[in-house]
């Protein structure tokens, strides 16, 4: 039973929430600390978990690491005063939202601190099946990635992840382009009549010493089937477009696609839920949360959750401060701002 106390209400806080009572046997939530009291009141309705109005209070509660879901301007501020406590932290993104309060927050980095980051998007299973066709070599050396589903820091971490550049910083030029999209659904759910909106598309053009990223994402993609999301790696033996793979095998150019498999559908009654996904006869990526319907997203939270276990456990990182401070500064410098 891996037990976590959650500081901080918002959006993301009930992520982790969700995921304790989807899976009850694997993870439980000790307490969460709310300061603002309408939060509470609402809190108390959808969750049964005890609920603090101090730090002090939740800090006392039985739990291996705390979780901290804080608005992004207090991150590095919460990461400083419960780091410099010894207590272990698993802290959402953004690491520092300007590029002074992340080369102050580097400075002032103690070894002792017991922080990992919740950088969820590499932990989806689609992108760990991706990874895996990387790495099976098919694909030859890889060059090129263009990514168009996720924000800034995220994508960052991703354009590192499938072209393994390490801390190189790379030459950028950028542009936006107006978007003028019916806007049907939002963080809060269906909106009950689409509203036409003009949102900002970025584009950015990253080159690294061999390798080149395009990053090309706009908001309403997130809770949008009509802005669709892309993600395209180019190899010199072959490619991937989003599910499809295609590479060259004896000269003779092969494809396959991204099998996903699930339980619940048709005439199976194990209950609705991702098992693995395949291709030409290979397990590239099993679910760990077989018995829980959760999203993609829910799957790569929790695999953080267990990743955070296993770093107390054993000292081994999953995913670190100078990592995510690497990603926020990527799209921070004063050559990220689009023209």
């Amino acid at each position: 039973m891996i037990k976590y106390g959650i500081l901080g209400a918002g959006w993301r806080s009930e992520f982790y929430l969700r995921i304790a009572d989807l899976l009850p046997d694997t993870f439980k939530v000790s307490g969460i600390y709310i300061r603002n009291k309408q939060k509470q009141e609402e809190f108390s309705k959808k969750y049964n978990v005890p609920i603090f109005d101090t730090l002090e209070k939740l800090l006392e509660t039985d739990y291996d690491f705390i979780v901290s879901c804080v608005n992004k301007a207090g991150i590095c501020d919460t990461v400083r005063e419960l780091g410099s406590k010894n207590i272990p932290l698993l802290t959402e993104t953004p690491i520092g939202t300007s590029l002074n309060e992340i080369n102050d927050f580097l400075s002032g980095i103690k070894q002792d601190w017991r922080v990992q980051v919740a950088e969820q998007f590499h932990f989806q299973p689609r992108n760990q099946a991706i990874k895996a066709v990387i790495e099976s070599g098919i694909l030859g050396d890889i060059t090129q990635v263009q990514l168009s589903c996720c924000h800034d820091y995220h994508a960052a971490s991703l354009i590192r992840f499938f072209l393994d550049t390490g801390d190189e910083m790379p030459k950028v030029s950028s542009f936006t382009l107006p978007d003028t999209v019916n806007r049907y659904n939002s963080r809060g759910g269906l909106l009950s009549k689409p509203e036409t909106v003009t949102a900002e598309e970025k584009f950015f053009v990253l080159r690294f010493k061999e390798k080149t990223a395009l990053y090309d994402f706009n908001y309403e993609q997130y809770f949008s089937d009509i802005r669709a999301s892309r993600i395209v790696i180019r190899g010199t033996n072959g490619e991937i477009i989003n599910d499809r793979c295609t590479y060259l095998k004896e000269g003779i150019p092969h494809s396959f696609y991204l099998q996903r498999n699930f339980h619940g559908a048709n005439e199976s009654l194990d209950g609705f839920t991702l098992v693995n996904i395949t291709a030409e006869g290979n397990i590239l990526y099993e679910n760990p949360f077989k018995s829980a319907r959760l999203s993609d997203e829910e799957i790569a939270i929790a695999t953080c959750l267990l990743n955070m276990k296993r770093y107390i456990d054993t000292g081994i990182p999953f995913y670190s401060l100078r990592e995510a401070a690497l990603d926020s500064k990527m799209f921070l410098q004063p050559n990220f701002r689009c023209k």
